[in-house]
């Protein structure tokens, strides 16, 4: 059973909204990140964070229970 730190916990967040992401301005032909940057900051950015750290704690939680 791996033990991860709360700062791998944490840069997987930030990968996994960087990719989703990504993927939007790819599929949209964007070519530059000026909304992203705007939209994901403050609120909207703790909001995702914390429902994307929340999400790997439970793929965490269950994988070691299995």
């Amino acid at each position: 059973m791996k033990t991860y730190q709360h700062s791998e916990i944490q840069s997987l967040a930030e990968e996994a909204l960087a990719s989703a992401i990504q993927t939007v301005q790819q599929r949209l032909g964007v070519t530059s990140g000026d909304v992203a940057s705007h939209y994901f900051q403050g609120h909207t950015e703790r909001v995702l964070d914390d429902i994307l750290r929340g999400y790997i704690k439970t793929e965490i939680n269950w994988g070691n229970e299995q």
